[in-house]
Order: C-alpha cells, then structure tokens, then sequence
C-alpha cells in the first residue's frame, strides 16, 4: 500500500456508504400494461444479489512526512532566520484512536504519541549520542531514548550558521479527521542550537546519494565512520549517525509545536522590552522588539508573509540565499546572482504601536497532502550572541507540507516505488 492511495480508498468508501453501490433495480420498466403475458417457463432466474462494498477499517496509525519544496520555517523577531527551507525525511507517527469503526463514520480521532516510525528511517535515538537506535531508556546508559522530528537541521543566514537538533520533548496530543484530511497536533520540540562547521555546511554531513543510502560522516565526532542519510535539504544531506560535537553546543530553547491544517494565530500580547516607544506591543514574553525593520513597520501580504519595505535591504545571493555578497562573483553557484532582499518579518506593526494584529499562517487540510502550519513563541537560548542575532525569545513560525501515511510500512516521501 503506498500513502497517496488513501485518497482513493477513502473516496471509494465514502461514495459507496452514501450510495447504493452495485444496486440494479429494473422495476421502473413500463410497457403501458399491454405486454404479453409470460408462462411460468419462460420466468427468469433472479440475478446474483447487490453484495454491500467492503467497509475500510478507521487507521490505527498516522505518519506525516515532511516535503521539503514550498516548506518555510521563520524564527525571530530579526527576520535574519526567515524562509528557511525544511529538509525531506523529518517525521512523525502517532497512534488513531476513532470513535467510529469504519471510513465514513470514523469522526474526530485522538492523537497520541509519538510512536515507533512506520518509515524505515528510526527516529528512536539516545539523547547523548543520536546514532544509537534505542527502545527504552536502558538502551541508552547515563541518557534517555527519545523521538526526534527529522535529523539535524542545517540553518544559515546573518553569517551566522547553526546546526539544530530538533527532540520531541514531551507526549503529543491533537485530533485526525480521516474523512476530511484536517487535523492538529501539540507537542513541546526541544532545539538544540550548535555552531556551524561553515556557511553552507552548518551541520555534518552523510556522504549518501540520496535518503536512506549509504554513505561517510563528514565532520563531526564520528567524522569517517559509516552512515545512512536521514534528511535532504539545500544545505547538505544530514544523519542520526552523524551528530554535530556537543563540544559546539551553544544553547537550547524549547517552543510548543501547534500544528493544524486549520487556522493559527499568535497574538500581540506582551510589552516590548526594548528601546522604543513606550507600551509596544510584542508577541512573546521578553521579545525586544517587534521587529528589525527601519521604519518598524511591517507589512504583511496575503500569504501572511511580512516584509520591511524601507528596509533593511540585505545583499544575498539569489540561489545559495544563505550567502552574504558583494557583487556576482561571490555567488559561486551556476546561474546564482548576487540580489537586493528586503528583510523579512513576522506579523504586522507600525513603528509606535509595534505589533498591530496577529501572526497568522494558514493551513489546508487534504486527504494525501496536507499543508500543516503553526506559530508559536521561541524562547532564548544561554547564548546571547545566538539570541541577538536571531532575535529571541521571539515569534516563530512554520509552513509544513507534507505527506500522510496510514499503513503499517510507509515509503519515503510517501510516494509509490
């Protein structure tokens, strides 16, 4: 079974419990009363009898997968961490506990978890070494077993690049509707902040051709040593097996996950901290300012995406957008140009008033590929190098699309092999 026939099991079962599927009355055949009269020999044997279609039980698991292409994740009220890509591989499953029994009658279904990954790649990892599989607590001495949503996640922006482990920190609670593909889930994700081995190699490396191939570490405490390549973004491919050195550790923060295929929105209910304007509004509790934009104002288009229209104006490279630059021959990638970027920002304001109306993002459920969003506050890290340049604790943010998976064994990418 592969992920994206769940649509179309669901639509089968969902036509053939509203109609009567196979039903084949002839009883409205009209000859006006004035056709000849049969004899008892020429009375037809009955046809077979209309069978009911075969009831499809509610899931029992759910694996959402995450799609890389058209995935956003801001964090920061600086705007320096904006529009970062998410890797493909990152996932999560959960128990279905439906109060119906079959598709079409399934209802509002509880989540609960996280749980063993249908996928083959093992998110079951030792915090204090992340390329040892475990089961239990007793699997990892002198540490704990924990799920964590995909391997690590290579960020880079402001010069400044990041290596962040991303642990679920706490149970998952939320809601699945089957028939409708919307749902949400809440669950406290622990980010473990590391210094970056470069501009565009953050984190280390697996040398593989591609998601769940073999390969080298490259960098890191296990550089050399064997590895499976667990996550595939712009800036490199990523292992459990190959963790970034706890030596590089420079903070960790934890924010409440809030994914839906709904609505989020975060309001401005907090005084800024910073200079400025007195009785500003901020999103999060300790947040300095509403923003990095000249003016203080931000504006917010449709999408729910803010800009600083008078700036500040970044020069970045157009392709390899984690790159500062100067001029084109800094952008050393084929075809990439060095371009003008105002910054980004989260959630309308103007320069007296700060915040002027909620952080919004916007989902939309789907039976196969569900676009999941959230927004949440980030707190701040040990390191106020990291917190100053990100601008934390601050709002975040996070476009998801991704795949849904309700069978034992799901493929990557939850398409068909």
């Amino acid at each position: 079974m592969r992920s994206r026939m769940w649509m179309g099991f669901a639509f089968v079962a969902l036509c053939c419990l509203a109609a009567a599927c196979g039903d084949n009355d002839n009883s409205g055949n009209d000859n006006g009363g004035t056709g000849p009269t049969t004899t008892p020999s020429a009375i037809a044997t009955p046809g077979p009898t209309s069978t009911a279609p075969p009831q499809i039980p509610c899931p029992q698991l759910v694996t959402y997968q995450v799609l890389a292409s058209e995935s956003d994740l801001d964090t920061g009220w600086t705007g320096v961490y904006a529009g970062i890509p998410a890797g493909d591989g990152g996932a999560l499953t959960f128990t279905v506990d439906c109060p119906g029994e079959f598709l079409g009658q399934c209802g509002i279904c509880d989540l609960a978890g996280p749980v063993q990954s249908t996928t083959v790649i093992d998110n079951h990892r030792c915090v204090n070494d992340t390329s040892v599989v475990c089961a239990t607590d007793a699997d990892c001495p002198g540490s704990t077993c924990s799920f964590y949503f995909g391997s690590p996640l290579a960020v880079s922006g402001g010069g400044l690049p990041i290596c962040v482990v991303n642990r679920v920190a706490g149970p998952v609670t939320g809601t699945l509707s089957p028939e409708l593909g919307s749902g949400d889930s809440n669950f406290p994700l622990e980010l473990v902040f590391h210094t970056g081995l470069e501009v565009e190699r953050p984190c280390p490396t697996c040398d593989g051709e591609g998601l769940d191939t073999p390969g080298i570490c490259n960098g890191g405490p296990r550089d050399g040593l064997a590895c499976v390549v667990h996550g595939v973004g712009v800036l490199g491919q990523t292992s459990f097996d190959c963790p970034p050195d706890p030596i590089a550790n420079i903070g960790t923060t934890v924010a409440p996950f809030n994914l839906t295929t709904g609505t989020r929105a975060l309001e401005a209910t907090t005084t800024c901290t910073g200079a400025g304007p007195a009785d500003r509004a901020c999103y999060c509790e300790g947040q300095e300012q509403p923003n990095a934009c000249t003016d203080g104002v931000c504006t917010v288009g449709a999408d729910g995406q803010g800009t600083c229209a008078a700036g500040p104006v970044d020069k970045l490279c157009e392709i390899d957008f984690f790159r500062g630059c100067l001029t084109n021959e800094d952008c050393p990638a084929e075809g990439d140009s060095c371009i003008d970027k105002p910054r980004e920002c989260l959630g309308p304001a103007n320069a007296e008033d700060g915040a002027t109306g909620p952080l919004t993002r916007v989902g939309t459920p789907s039976t196969s590929l569900p676009l999941q969003v959230g927004v949440f506050c980030v707190n701040a890290t040990r390191t106020s190098a990291v917190n100053t340049t990100i601008g934390v604790p601050g709002p975040g943010a996070i476009r998801l699309p991704t795949t849904i998976c309700i069978f034992p064994e799901c493929p990557l990418g939850g398409g068909e092999e």
